[in-house]
């Protein structure tokens, strides 16, 4: 059998794609990240409200639940970048482009809840928190694939992974509020699996010897994509 190109690929698959994301659409659950904030807990920082500075001795947390929260936070902050590098791949034309900016719009509400639960539990340093932002987000995200069928199994693989680390995180916290802020960002997180799974099944169905060959590369390669964050392997 002859191979497919990536446009014709992406074409023989863009009804799989508006039928996933009608499907998702129906079954995704609408959600506000300020309702999963004790906002009752926060106070003034030190800066121009001249409120208590922060101290490592107000955080409940252990050091190993915080540095989990920080690379999940991390992780997520960089979605600018993800959006740049799936859009090009995608495209952002027809059911694709659809796709592609109302997961960007899903993922978005990941970081500000956890981002604003951080901070008013006073959870870590909002400093240290915000340098580490800057130094992340500036240096950007690229793929290691370019290709559709190599990207649509990478993030398969990285939306289960996120949803595992999501979940993990939340029960070690030991913190109930937390923990089902992360089970809702969990959810999201396993419906977008739910959705690219689905596309790889389809893509085994189009082209079975390319799909089988993108996904043994991404296995043998597989990283996550907060491996880029400053001191990520000691953490």
């Amino acid at each position: 059998m002859k191979e497919l190109t990536q446009e014709q690929m992406l074409l023989e698959l863009e009804p799989v794609v508006e039928r996933e994301l009608e499907r998702h659409l129906k079954v995704a659950k609408e959600w506000f990240p300020h309702e999963y904030v004790p906002w009752s807990q926060g106070r003034n920082y030190d800066g121009i409200f001249e409120g208590e500075p922060w101290t490592q001795e107000q955080s409940a947390m252990s050091p190993t639940a915080r540095t989990a929260l920080v690379v999940n936070l991390l992780t997520e902050d960089n979605l600018p970048s993800y959006h740049r590098e799936i859009s090009s791949t995608f495209g952002r034309d027809g059911a694709w482009g659809t796709w592609v900016d109302r997961w960007t719009a899903e993922e978005g509400r990941h970081g500000i809840a956890i981002r604003d639960y951080l901070l008013v539990t006073r959870a870590v340093d909002p400093v240290q928190l915000e340098r580490e932002r800057m130094i992340h987000m500036g240096g950007g995200f690229d793929q290691d694939y370019d290709e559709m069928l190599r990207s649509v199994a990478y993030v398969s693989f990285q939306e289960l992974a996120t949803r595992i680390s999501h979940r993990n995180t939340g029960k070690f916290t030991q913190d109930p509020y937390c923990e089902q802020m992360l089970a809702r960002i969990a959810q999201d997180e396993n419906l977008h699996m739910v959705f690219y799974r689905n596309l790889m099944g389809a893509a085994l169905d189009v082209a079975p010897t390319q799909t089988l060959q993108a996904i043994r590369d991404v296995v043998t390669n597989f990283q996550m994509p907060g491996h880029t964050i400053q001191d990520f392997g000691r953490r």
